[in-house]
């Protein structure tokens, strides 16, 4: 439960496109997994990696990233389970202290010791961007903050975009509800003021929104309205997917946020990142791009000398 259990090994670089200094370096870390156990590990960071690239947008973003990756050993397999949350009340001693039910409430809220993952990831590869640490757990679970976790359960690569959503974009939660669409006190309406996140927002005009030039001239805005602000809205999606507008419900609460399409991963997993949030990720990681590749020029080839002729001169 602490670093005496288990030890700092060994980092590798599973994907190499540049040299840490010009690229987006992302650093995977395990916690849970005894040494026996580090093959497991090595296969669940190569399928993260697999997986980044063929999502959108890091398909057009992947020259710009380095992906590394930490064998950090724990005593104990797997991580605590507090019955607080209605788990097994397993304890494990791992390196990173992981654990479910991580606020005392929610179960599938899995956090770590953040100081001693960001002390392990940037002395490992001091220009790192973004920690996620894979939990050897398959139990549901994950979050996002300072650093991303997500256990091992058969959602884990689901789980770890969205929660990737959240640390290195600072992408905010797009549901609307906090617990469950009904009986929740204090999520009906948002009454503060504009959120941070850059998929969230409580305008929708569409001359001033956030993203107004993602939106069709002619969208309805809001596109979709909450009429009852005691529970989620139940109501289909009355436009072509894809379509950017202003769909009430997100950050938590019925009413009053407005999130840019209807369905995205950070509302509900297995959707694609939404384009206001594709465009957050571009925005963050596309100054790492390697200059294009221009097809080089041939040089001029030399001209043909002239043959001068001696004209003999006439006496």
């Amino acid at each position: 439960m602490t670093t005496s259990d288990g030890s700092v090994g060994s980092t590798t670089k599973i994907v190499n496109h540049g040299a840490a200094s010009v690229r987006w370096n992302m650093v995977i870390l395990g916690d849970g997994y005894r040494q026996s156990e580090l093959p497991a590990y090595h296969a669940q960071a190569q399928n993260v990696a697999d997986t980044l690239r063929t999502t959108p947008p890091f398909t057009q973003l992947w020259r710009a990233i380095n992906v590394w990756r930490v064998d950090v050993s724990s005593t104990e397999s797997g991580a605590d389970d507090p019955t607080a949350c209605g788990g097994t009340g397993q304890m494990a001693r791992t390196y990173f202290d992981a654990t479910f039910c991580g606020d005392g409430t929610i179960r599938r809220l899995l956090t770590v010791d953040i100081g001693t993952v960001l002390s392990v990831a940037r002395s490992a590869v001091p220009q790192s961007h973004f920690a996620m640490v894979l939990v050897n757990s398959p139990i549901y679970g994950g979050s996002g903050g300072a650093v991303a976790t997500v256990s091992s359960h058969a959602a884990a690569m689901e789980v770890g975009l969205h929660e990737m959503g959240h640390t290195a974009f600072g992408l905010a939660d797009e549901y609307e509800f906090w617990a469950g669409c009904t009986g929740e006190n204090g999520h009906d309406k948002y009454v503060g003021g504009e959120p941070a996140g850059a998929n969230l927002t409580k305008d929708a005009n569409p001359a001033t929104i956030k993203w107004k030039t993602l939106i069709t001239p002619g969208t309805a805005m809001p596109t979709t309205a909450n009429a009852n602000c005691a529970q989620c809205d139940q109501q289909p999606n009355p436009v072509r997917v894809g379509t950017v507008g202003a769909f009430e419900g997100a950050g938590y609460f019925h009413c009053g946020l407005y999130r840019g399409e209807f369905s995205c991963r950070m509302r509900a997993l297995n959707n694609p990142f939404c384009a206001v949030c594709q465009r957050a990720i571009l925005s963050t990681i596309g100054p790492f791009l390697p200059p294009s590749k221009s097809r080089s020029k041939k040089p001029p080839s030399k001209s043909r000398s002239k043959k001068t002729t001696k004209r003999k001169r006439r006496r």
